[in-house]
């Protein structure tokens, strides 16, 4: 008997000392917690967005929380506050309102944590770091298509583009807009019809472009903001008698459905969010937030994209170019409408 109470023991001592290796392996290699407050998950860039910062986090060995929203501004305030209770190294946020959480974002660096941000600007208060998609930048490079477009059919930079916004209040649509035309308005032989779409709906996009075709024949491009509209102008080209690419189509984001259009020929080309690269332009930076070094302006080469790092009077700010995805390149699996992700509804 006392022979099986003495193995028994010792197997015990042997479990809790294997036991306790494990926890301060685990301990050791954890470099500490970081939050991610997303907006919703319930399109593909979101999830796709989360899927990234959590693979990016884990593989710097942070351990990471996200919260989900689900797009209601309070929900997201009381996140943070807790957030802020369990001392993190820092929070990312992507905000769903990013004027009702901007005390949220005082009181947690007033605590002494770094709070920087995901896609969605902050700017009424400091903030450690942003990480964006150069909107201006979309709409410069979207005109240069055009340009391109336009003199392989004419000879030269002449043509009319029917350029259908999102809706009037969205910042994202607006400064698209802004890069697309001071763009365009370098050549002078070019018209840009501009027309917004209000709450981004594909039926009034529809609407738009049935107006437009009845009331003139001259269009040589459509540009449209955000790629998930294109299927609903596609059934109004075919009645007016155009087929694919007679009209050509640009579009903007890289989502699922913009990168289905391209691969049936309806689009010609988007100029897509390289969203991996956005997710990863926070970790690049991670190590100097943390410990509160002073971030240099300049251009960074980030993951094989060039970016510009500015000081903005809100914070370091770095602004990832659009990638042009079009038949060539429009099965890349790393595509953030190529990602297979877990939609929330």
């Amino acid at each position: 008997m006392k022979r099986i109470t003495i193995l028994v023991l010792v197997l015990v001592l042997v479990f809790v000392g294997v036991a306790s290796i494990v926890a301060e392996t685990t301990e050791a290699r954890s470099r500490g917690l970081i939050y991610y407050l997303a907006p919703v998950l319930f399109d593909e860039f979101q999830a796709g967005s989360k899927l990234m910062i959590e693979k990016y986090a884990r593989e710097l060995e942070y351990e990471i929380k996200s919260l989900n929203a689900n797009n209601y501004a309070t929900i997201q305030i009381d996140q943070m506050d807790d957030a802020i209770t369990m001392k993190p190294e820092l929070i990312i946020l992507n905000a769903v309102d990013s004027a009702t959480i901007v005390s949220g974002v005082d009181k947690a660096r007033a605590e002494g944590i770094p709070v920087i941000v995901y896609d969605r600007f902050i700017t009424d208060t400091s903030v450690d770091f942003h990480s964006v998609v150069g909107t201006i930048k979309i709409g410069e490079i979207a005109a240069g298509e055009c340009m391109k477009l336009l003199k392989e059919k004419y000879g030269e930079e002449k043509g009319v583009v029917l350029e259908i916004m999102g809706d009037p209040g969205d910042m994202y649509t607006v400064l698209i807009d802004q890069g697309f035309r001071e763009t365009m308005a370098k050549y002078p032989n070019t018209e840009v019809i501009a027309k917004t779409t209000e709450l981004w709906e594909p039926t009034v996009t529809a609407n738009i472009v049935d107006d437009q075709l009845m009331s003139r024949q001259d269009i040589d491009i459509i540009f449209c903001h955000a790629d998930f509209r294109v299927p609903a102008i596609a059934p109004i080209l075919e009645s007016h008698g155009y087929g694919k690419g007679d009209i050509k189509i640009i579009g903007t984001d890289g989502a699922p459905t913009g990168l289905d259009s391209i691969r049936d020929g309806w689009m010609i080309e988007t100029v897509a969010v390289p969203m991996a690269e956005q997710a990863w332009g926070l970790f690049e930076f991670l190590d100097k937030i943390i410990a509160k070094e002073k971030i240099k302006p300049g251009i960074y080469n980030i993951k094989g994209i060039d970016t510009e790092l500015i000081i903005e009077k809100w914070g370091p700010t770095l602004y990832l170019p659009g990638e042009i995805i079009t038949k060539e390149n429009v099965d890349n699996p790393n595509l953030w409408g190529n990602l297979e992700v877990k939609v929330e509804k």
